[in-house]
C-alpha cells in the first residue's frame, strides 16, 4: 500500500528519517562523558525505544508510570520515571514491575521517600531514586541546595537506593535566540550544579546527574556534572521544535488528511482536535504551503495561500507538537519512501496515569 492510499486522518511515520535522527544524535554523545537517556513521552512505542537503545541510549526516561509500564512489559530498561509518585495505588503499582527491569523514580519530597519507604516495607523490595531539583522551571523539585542534601541523608537512612539527581531546564528549550538559549540553559545547569557540589560535600555524590532536553541536548551535553541528557522530540521533530532548532533532526511524523471542502480562500480537512493538537501554536503543511489556522472537533480550517487544495485531496500535515498529537493515535503507519511497510501500536498513548 502506498501512504497516499491510507484512510485518514493517520500517522505517517517515515523510517528513513527516524534512523537518520537516531544516529545523528547517538553520534553526538557517542565519546562524551555524557550519554543520552531519551524520553518516552515522544514516540511512546517501544519499537523506537529499542532503536534508540541498540544505538547506544543508556536507558529511556518516562513521564509518567503507565509509560514506564509499557516499557517494562516490552523488556525495555533501565527506566527513570522523570516524575513523582504520590499514593499508595502508584507505589503499589510501581513495586509490581519486574524486577529485571531497573526503575529509578524521582522524589522532591519527604512525603515521597516516606511513601515509598512504605511500599519497600510492604513488598520487600528497595525502589531506586534520584532528587529532583528545580532549576527554574518552577514545577517540581528542591528549591535549594541545603534541601537536596538533606533529603539525600533521609534517602541513605532508609531502604532505598538513592542514586543521583535530575533537574530540567525546559523553560529555555524552545528560547528561539540561540544565544539568549545558551545563556539561560546554562545559568539552570550552573543551579544544578550548585546542588551536586552541596551533595558531594555532604559524602552523597550523585552517580546519575540528569537533565536536558531537544533544545538544549548539546548544552546540557557539554555540562561538566550532567552524566545523562533526557532529549525526546528530537527522533521525529516537529513543527516548534524545527522553528528553533532547523539544525537539528528533520520531520519523520506527519498527518495524512483528506480535504472536504473549498470556499475562497479556505479550505476544510478532516483533521481537527480529536487528531491533531494546537497547544505549541497552528500547524503547517508538510510539503505544500499552508497553515491549519483552527481546529474544531473534527474539521481543520485552513488557510490555504499559495497551495491549491481541492476536496478530494490527500495533504500532509506537519504538527507543531508531536507528543501531544501522538497521544491522540493508536497506531502509526510506517513508511519507507511512499511504501507502507508496518503498522505500529502507540502503546504509550494516553498512558497518563
Amino acid at each position: 500500500m502506498r501512504r497516499h492510499e491510507l484512510d485518514t486522518p493517520a500517522l505517517i511515520l517515515d523510517l528513513d528519517v527516524v534512523e537518520a535522527n537516531i544516529a545523528a544524535m547517538a553520534a553526538f554523545f557517542r565519546d562524551r562523558p555524557q550519554k543520552l537517556r531519551p524520553h518516552f513521552k515522544t514516540p511512546k512505542t517501544p519499537e523506537i525505544a529499542r532503536r534508540q537503545m541498540e544505538a547506544g541510549a543508556i536507558g529511556i526516561t518516562a513521564a509518567k508510570l503507565g509509560e514506564a509500564e509499557v516499557l517494562a512489559r516490552a523488556g525495555i530498561g533501565p527506566v527513570l520515571i522523570a516524575n513523582q509518585l504520590v499514593g499508595r495505588q502508584k507505589i503499589d503499582r510501581l513495586l509490581a514491575l519486574p524486577e529485571h527491569v531497573e526503575i529509578i523514580v524521582a522524589v522532591e519530597s519527604l512525603l515521597n521517600v516516606e511513601e515509598l519507604e512504605a511500599g519497600a516495607k510492604r513488598t520487600g523490595r528497595r525502589p531506586h531514586v534520584v532528587i529532583e531539583v528545580d532549576t527554574g522551571m518552577h514545577r517540581c523539585g528542591t528549591a535549594n541546595p541545603e534541601d537536596t542534601a538533606a533529603l539525600a541523608e533521609r534517602i541513605a537512612a532508609g531502604p532505598l537506593v538513592y542514586r543521583g539527581i535530575m533537574g530540567y531546564e525546559g523553560h529555555t528549550v524552545l528560547l528561539p535566540d540561540p544565544t539568549d538559549r545558551r545563556e539561560k540553559a546554562t545559568a539552570a545547569l550552573e543551579r544544578l550544579s550548585a546542588h551536586v557540589r552541596a551533595l558531594r560535600a555532604a559524602g552523597f555524590s550523585p552517580e546519575i546527574v540528569s537533565a536536558g532536553g531537544t533544545g538544549t541536548y548539546d548544552i546540557a551535553g557539554s555540562q561538566p556534572d550532567v552524566t545523562e541528557v533526557q532529549a525526546g522530540s528530537y527522533v521525529f521533530m516537529d513543527g516548534r521544535y524545527r522553528s528553533v532548532r532547523p539544525d537539528l533532526g528533520q520531520p519523520a511524523l506527519t498527518l495524512l488528511t483528506t480535504v472536504i471542502a473549498r470556499h475562497g480562500d479556505y479550505a476544510v480537512i478532516d483533521a481537527g482536535m480529536k487528531a491533531l493538537s494546537n497547544d505549541m501554536g497552528p500547524s503547517a503543511g508538510a510539503r505544500l504551503p499552508f497553515t491549519v489556522a483552527r481546529l474544531s472537533e473534527e474539521h481543520g480550517t485552513v488557510q490555504t495561500g499559495e497551495a491549491d487544495l481541492q476536496p478530494g485531496m490527500k495533504v500532509e500535515v506537519l504538527p507543531s507538537h508531536n507528543d501531544t498529537t501522538i497521544n491522540l493515535h493508536s497506531e502509526y503507519y510506517v513508511v519507507r519512501g511512499d511504501e507502507v511497510v508496518d503498522v505500529w501500536p502507540v502503546e504509550g498513548a494516553r498512558a497518563y496515569r
